[in-house]
């Protein structure tokens, strides 16, 4: 019998295991098994369909064994920080779907009946287990990224099958009836013969689904839905660990309008010229942009280091591609900049902020925000900031909104990534 990629994910999830998540999510039992039939083909289907270009098939290979290399040990799903395994799992459908995982929850509550936040909690823990799975298959086989992807295109015919009718994933997975296309090399092996069975290494995965379902419904019940959305983080730092609310920046926030791309354009005011210190150089900025008023707090003595609310700027010209953590390439020359101040300010460590607007999922919106400051503290290294310099990056989602969620100009200033003065 030839492989069936489907079949060996679908073993991932028992009947017992469906109806206990019922139970924990609040949910209907049918509900939830009903959600479970789409999301395993909708998963596969996003990784056959961005596996479709070379491009996209080095990503999906890098994806899934990182993925089976971090999967977590169960004892980690009872600590302290088990939200986190719900943000990893939304930052990981940003990867898989980009812009289009929004709407794949939401078609998933449609079709399933559960909460948009139930069916968001349920996809952001099956997704990881399933391609997890299969960076263990394709290490068990010895597949590269070419034969991943073969692998992947032969398996459309079974995934488009195993959509269940009456959920249309055509728009989210671009799902069709044919399976014609192979990336072909001559690097590729893949054959049905060297296929895992579909019932052999997934044995010991069912146990761990059902524990961090566990924990999500923990998450879900005592701490997903609260309203707290001002909690107090803890940032550590080199040497202490502060309380840390990122509720205001040092200054007044800089006008500006929303542009055609829907984003946010400061007035950057009059061209200045700074004088770096310490050799640093000179740069030609707007009076009222970033590189300006992070100079002017790092170069005055007089301002203090806050440590409750912190000491954030909020960079004026740094944008992602829609819907992902991509920087946009105009986005350049103010991380340059940025990274010529902490060279002047070599005793001054600095902490990036993401954040995103209060549309769509607060779970997916944080993992996004994760993704996107993440993506600008590996910029600054890679533009030659230096390691101490960098104290960390936190995505705070929708939380500390600037600007008012319910215009449309709010929603774009809060559509962000600012940096936080650590220390002077």
């Amino acid at each position: 019998m030839s492989f069936n990629l489907v079949e060996a994910a679908n073993k991932l999830i028992s009947t017992e295991l469906a109806d206990k998540a019922g139970s924990f999510l609040g949910e209907s039992e049918t509900g939830v098994r009903k959600a479970l039939t789409g999301i395993v083909p909708a998963v596969l289907g996003g990784l056959a369909e961005q596996s479709s270009t070379v491009a996209g098939a080095d990503a999906v290979f890098r994806m899934v064994n990182e993925q089976s290399q971090t999967q977590p040990e169960p004892a980690g799903f009872f600590g302290n920080d088990n939200t986190s395994l719900l943000n990893k799992g939304a930052a990981l459908l940003i990867d898989i779907f980009g812009d289009k995982a929004n709407g794949l929850t939401g078609l998933l509550s449609g079709f399933s009946g559960l909460r948009p936040a139930s069916a968001s909690s349920l996809i952001s823990i099956v997704a990881p287990i399933i391609v997890g799975f299969l960076g263990k298959h394709v290490n068990s086989n010895q597949l590269n990224a070419i034969g991943l992807s073969n692998l992947l295109s032969s398996q459309k015919e079974n995934i488009n099958n195993a959509i269940p009718a009456g959920l249309n994933l055509s728009a989210i997975t671009g799902a069709t009836t044919s399976a014609s296309h192979h990336i072909t090399t001559a690097a590729s092996h893949y054959t049905e013969e060297a296929a895992e069975p579909a019932g052999t290494g997934i044995k010991w995965l069912l146990p761990l689904l059902l524990l961090v379902l566990l924990a999500a419904a923990a998450w879900y019940l005592f701490g997903g839905n609260t309203s707290k959305s001002e909690t107090e983080t803890v940032a550590t730092t080199a040497d202490s660990t502060v309380k840390e609310k990122p509720l205001a920046v040092t200054e007044p926030a800089v006008t500006g309008k929303v542009d055609t791309s829907g984003n946010y354009v400061y007035d950057l005011g009059k061209m200045i010229t700074i004088n770096l210190p310490n050799g640093a150089g000179s740069l030609t900025v707007g009076e009222n942009s970033t590189e300006n008023r992070l100079y002017k707090f790092l170069s005055d003595a007089s301002a203090k280091i806050d440590t409750v609310k912190g000491n954030w700027f909020e960079f004026t010209n740094v944008r992602f591609v829609t819907g992902g953590a991509k920087i946009d390439s105009a986005s350049s020359n103010q991380l340059t900049n940025i990274v010529a101040i902490s060279k002047a300010f070599p005793t001054a460590s600095f902490k990036l902020g993401g954040y995103t607007d209060n549309v769509g999922d607060s779970a997916f919106n944080t993992g996004l925000s994760q993704k996107r400051a993440d993506a600008v503290v590996a910029e600054l290294k890679k533009l030659g900031a230096g390691a101490k310099s960098i104290a960390g990056a936190k995505g705070y989602g929708p939380q500390f909104p600037i600007g008012d969620n319910a215009t449309t100009e709010g929603k774009a200033m809060n559509r962000r990534v600012a940096i936080n003065v650590k220390s002077k």
